[in-house]
C-alpha cells in the first residue's frame, strides 16, 4: 500500500472526526517517518531539497522553500533555527526538520530539530556551465590570482578551480573573500547558491553573500 491509499485508509477508518493533515502525521508514524512522541508534540517531519531561501534580517526569520514529500512548502526559521539556516542552508542542500505547521507553511525554532547535508545530484559540472543563478559547483583550486577592490569599492578575489578537465574562474565577492588567504592549489572548493556570467565568451563563477562556500584542505 503506498502512502496516499493509507492516508485515505486513516481518513475512512476515523469517519470524518479527524483531518488529512493528522491522517497524513498518523500515515507517516505508521510508516516509520515519525516519531511517536514527536506526533504527540505536534511535530511534522519535512524533508528535501532546498529550492530557494530568503533571509528576513530585520524580523530575524528565514523562509526555506523546499521539495519534500508534500510537494513545494515553506518552512520558517526562528530563533536558534534562523541561525542555522542563515549559516548553513542554502539551495542545492537536502534539509530535514521538525517543524510545527501553520496556515503559511512549517516552523521551526530549535537548532536541534534541523539537518542539513549536501545534494550530490544538485550539483553542475564545470563543462555544462551556463549563464544563470542558483547554481552548485564543486572542484580543486588550480591557480591564484589575487585580491583587489573594483571601481565601485567592492572587494573581489580570484581564483581557478578545476574538475580534471575543465578550468573556470571562481570570483569571490565581499563577505567571502575572507576565505582567500586561506585557499591553497589543491583544495576542494564546494560552491552553492552561486551565480555564472559570460563574459568575452568565458564562463565565470560568482560567489557573493546570497552564496555557500566550503574549503577542504589538500591532505598530503
Amino acid at each position: 500500500m503506498d502512502f496516499e491509499e493509507k492516508v485515505k485508509e486513516i481518513l475512512e477508518h476515523f469517519g470524518g472526526l479527524i483531518d488529512e493533515e493528522t491522517a497524513r502525521l498518523l500515515a507517516e508514524y505508521s510508516a516509520g517517518r515519525q516519531n511517536p512522541a514527536d506526533v504527540r508534540r505536534g511535530f511534522v517531519r519535512i524533508s528535501g531539497r532546498v529550492l530557494d531561501r530568503r533571509v528576513f534580517e530585520d524580523k530575524r526569520y528565514c523562509r526555506v522553500e523546499v521539495e519534500s514529500e508534500k510537494g513545494r512548502v515553506y518552512v520558517y526559521f526562528w530563533d536558534e533555527a534562523y541561525e542555522v539556516a542563515v549559516r548553513d542552508v542554502f539551495p542545492g542542500m537536502v534539509v530535514e526538520v521538525l517543524a510545527n505547521s501553520g496556515e503559511s507553511g512549517f516552523h521551526v525554532n530549535s537548532a536541534d530539530n534541523v539537518r542539513v547535508e549536501l545534494d550530490d545530484s544538485a550539483f553542475t559540472s564545470l563543462s555544462d556551465l551556463k549563464p544563470g543563478g542558483g547554481v552548485c559547483v564543486r572542484g580543486r583550486v588550480s591557480g591564484i590570482e589575487g585580491e583587489r577592490v573594483t571601481r565601485d569599492g567592492r572587494r573581489m578575489a580570484a581564483l581557478t578551480i578545476t574538475d580534471g578537465k575543465t578550468f573556470v574562474p571562481l570570483l569571490l565577492w565581499d563577505d567571502k573573500v575572507e576565505l582567500f588567504s586561506t585557499i591553497s592549489p589543491g583544495d576542494e572548493v564546494i560552491v552553492l547558491n552561486a551565480n555564472v556570467s559570460e563574459f568575452g565568451g568565458r564562463i565565470r563563477i560568482h560567489a557573493g553573500r546570497r552564496s555557500f562556500v566550503d574549503v577542504r584542505r589538500l591532505e598530503i
